[in-house]
């Protein structure tokens, strides 16, 4: 900041020597026009002011551009200020005008040489008058008396010039700060862009990988999803061809079977029905994923639904001390719904709580509202610990692993059953503590009779 402020210096200054080396040079010339009817010899100060003043302005403009700005300074002042002298000997009278010319090299002092120039011109410029009153033969008290006029005129110029020089040095410090500051906004601004344009870059770099990795896990989505319909579909008909002929076989289609028999049958049945409603589930959630689960919702009253359910947890329960409570409503509210969906959401939950109910009971209870119906699959099991609620509802995930192995869970259930009731704009929740059983609670709208019934995708 100081080079710039003694740049804008340099530029003022190189401004003002022209100036007034060119006012110096046309009072000069003007002097030789107005005296041309005298002998041009008699006024050698003038022909010294013509000549000397643009000669004085060169050689400061040269010791400037050679970094010696307070020599050019001073030869400057100095030369304009002997040439002056030199005038004011030359045409001396008591009431002259010329040492008021002096204002002008105490004014200009102050910005080529320095704030306190103007007073040392001042000084010189007072001597110079009296060393010329000397020279023109003229020293006298009246004469000194005469002069005293200009002296502390140009004594008050020279205070003015201090006032103005300081008042222009702190402008130019203020604005020179301000440029200072204008340039640090500006390396900032320069490092904000710097940086917003690499962390942009970093932004599409990422978004590209982003971008490669989605499309990488909708390819294998999709080919995870032909890849469970391709097996769901080869496996269900041997497997319905094994169960079925096992169910054929312990009927006795095929001739008597003894009871060691029928127990082996019974056990292949059993086997390959749990076989067949796993790969359901795996089919179920390779559609859910895919976005190609569809639902068939029509009006239907929840009677049927909640009766089917409870009929499939009957044959669950049957050789356990588990009591199977029906606690319905006078009157069934009609929604609108897939029933076969809803059905399985029901007998999802109802065989979770078979599964982990040895003894006690198992509850499903339905509480209309005005604008909604409550359904709770209330049980007396294990239960589950409060921090694992949200746990059981994330796919392949099962709180009591042990427990879920001896009773061959796939950990779909209830996934599959918390997606079947939000797109039935429902919601399903759980309360629950270790030991003291759980109770899962699931809210469904009540469609008004205007809906129109259709097909929903996923």
């Amino acid at each position: 900041m100081q080079a710039y402020t003694r740049e804008r210096r340099l530029d003022s200054i190189l401004t003002v020597i022209p100036i007034v080396a060119i006012v110096t040079v046309l009072v000069g010339l003007f002097g030789l026009a107005f005296f041309s009817d005298q002998d041009y010899g008699q006024h050698l100060s003038l022909w010294l002011v013509v000549i000397g003043s643009p000669l004085a302005a060169y050689a400061t403009r040269r010791l400037i551009q050679r970094d010696r700005q307070e020599l050019g300074g001073w030869v400057f002042t100095i030369t304009h200020l002997l040439l002056v002298t030199a005038a004011y000997v030359d045409f001396w009278s008591l009431h002259s005008h010329i040492p008021y010319l002096y204002a002008i090299f105490i004014i200009t002092a102050s910005l080529l040489i320095g704030l306190a120039a103007s007073f040392q011109t001042w000084l010189l410029s007072s001597i110079m008058l009296l060393a010329g009153l000397l020279l023109s033969g003229e020293l006298s008290f009246a004469n000194l008396g005469a002069i005293l006029v200009p002296i502390i005129i140009n004594l008050g110029l020279a205070v003015v010039s201090l006032l103005a020089a300081i008042d222009w040095q702190m402008a130019l410090e203020s604005v020179t700060e301000l440029r200072r500051r204008a340039q640090d906004r500006r390396d900032e601004l320069f490092e904000i862009q710097e940086t917003l344009s690499l962390t942009n870059a970093k932004l599409r770099f990422v978004n590209q990988e982003l971008d490669r990795a989605r499309q990488e896990a909708l390819r294998e989505r999709d080919l995870r999803t032909r890849f469970m319909n391709n097996v769901s579909h080869e496996l269900r008909t041997p497997l319905n061809a094994v169960v079925n002929f096992a169910h054929i076989l312990a009927m006795g289609g095929r001739g008597q079977v003894t009871a060691e028999q029928g127990d082996y049958l019974g056990r292949i049945e059993r086997s390959g029905k749990h076989v067949l409603d796993v790969l359901n589930d795996l089919l179920d959630m390779a559609q859910i994923e895919s976005g190609e689960f569809k639902l068939y919702p029509a009006r239907v009253s929840l009677h049927p639904i909640c009766e089917d359910a409870m009929s499939h947890v009957r044959g669950l329960v049957w050789d356990k001390n588990v009591e199977l409570i029906r606690d319905y409503p006078q009157e069934w509210p009609v929604i609108e719904g897939d029933q076969m969906r809803l059905t399985q959401a029901l007998i999802n939950l109802l065989g979770n709580a078979a599964k982990y109910t040895d003894t006690g009971h198992i509850a499903l209870r339905v509480r209309p509202g005005p604008v909604s119906v409550v359904i709770c699959i209330e049980d007396t099991g294990v239960g589950i610990d409060p921090q694992h609620h949200e746990l059981v509802f994330q796919e392949f995930r099962q709180v009591d692993e042990t427990a879920a192995r001896r009773r061959m869970g796939t950990g779909l259930g209830l996934p599959i059953t918390r997606h079947l009731i939000a797109r039935h704009g429902g919601t399903i929740a759980v309360q629950s503590a270790l030991g003291q059983g759980s109770t899962f609670t699931i809210t469904l709208p009540i469609i008004p009779e205007s809906a129109p019934a259709g097909v929903t995708t996923a």
